[in-house]
């Protein structure tokens, strides 16, 4: 099966740098029609999100998150495939770049939030241009499959920690060092993982390692995205964080997390991925948020 697919990936990333941005301009439409239950749950998240938004728009926001979702897939292959430097070069611009080297020149360990916005699987690979990174994953359970993640993932330096009880006590000893670590706070954690936060004002099961590792490490933290552009170019960005983050309260920690993560989606809010099932577990005597 591993062999399968990167053969798959191999002859997608033989596709124009432009190519998949295209082709799932073109095939949004199907894969929406393909995935009912995903359409569904984009389209219920985006009501409770933004329930002032017009309807019409919202419909043209779910297209579009589709397109990004679809486009991510196909990207896949360059993403694996693709020289490392030939990658970075896409990038057209660093937002706030400054805020991000003097964080890492501070000595105190860099905690980098990176939601399922953009081109995130891009973003890892962008990322490796700092400076001894480590970065989260979950391993799959295939062992094929997570060899060949780790090989092409890992090309440009970094150090690919699993979320296993060992990965994360490597992953606070990197940050105890004063190195960066980037991990994706929008996954929502099984029950005992973590608290309900607001995240768009509606209740959010949200994980509690970022208030842990930021008050066992002392680290800073700051939110980066790759907003996704035309063409095969891409820009990313470096955002602050509510001080709140730093809170030892861990529900007030927790709220400045899910803020971070509104502050990245509002660059786009297409470009999230609206069709994730984000608030699949409710507080108990709320009712099935997707019904």
């Amino acid at each position: 099966m591993v062999y399968v697919v990167k053969f798959l990936l191999w002859l997608l990333s033989l596709m124009p740098a432009a190519m998949p941005y295209w082709l799932a301009g073109l095939g949004a439409g199907l894969v929406m029609r393909l995935s009912p239950v995903k359409r569904h749950t984009a389209v219920r998240n985006l009501q409770r999100c933004y329930p002032d938004l017009d309807p019409e728009l919202r419909e043209r926001w779910v297209r579009e998150s589709f397109r990004h979702y679809f486009c991510s897939v196909l990207e896949t292959g360059h993403n694996w495939y693709w020289p490392v430097g030939k990658l970075q070069a896409r990038c057209d611009e660093v937002v706030n770049e400054e805020a991000a080297l003097e964080a890492l020149a501070s000595g105190r360990g860099v905690l980098v939030l990176a939601p399922h916005f953009g081109a995130w699987e891009y973003l890892g690979l962008y990322l490796q241009r700092l400076p001894e990174i480590a970065i989260l994953y979950k391993p799959p359970s295939h062992p094929g499959l997570q060899r060949a993640l780790l090989e092409k993932r890992r090309r440009g330096g970094a150090n690919l920690i699993p979320a296993t009880p060992t990965g994360l006590r490597q992953l606070y000893a990197h940050l105890r060092a004063g190195k960066g670590a980037g991990v994706l706070p929008d996954q929502q954690p099984s029950r005992g993982q973590g608290r309900f936060a607001p995240f768009f004002g509606v209740p959010a099961l949200t994980g509690a390692l970022v208030p842990r590792l930021v008050q066992r490490t002392n680290c800073l933290v700051l939110a980066c995205v790759c907003e996704r552009l035309a063409g095969g170019r891409y820009r990313v960005h470096f955002l602050p964080v509510d001080e709140a983050i730093y809170s030892d309260d861990p529900t007030t920690a927790l709220s400045a997390v899910n803020r971070a993560v509104e502050d990245c989606i509002a660059i786009d809010p297409p470009q999230y991925l609206w069709s994730y099932r984000r608030f699949k577990t409710q507080p108990e005597g709320h009712g099935d948020f997707y019904a």
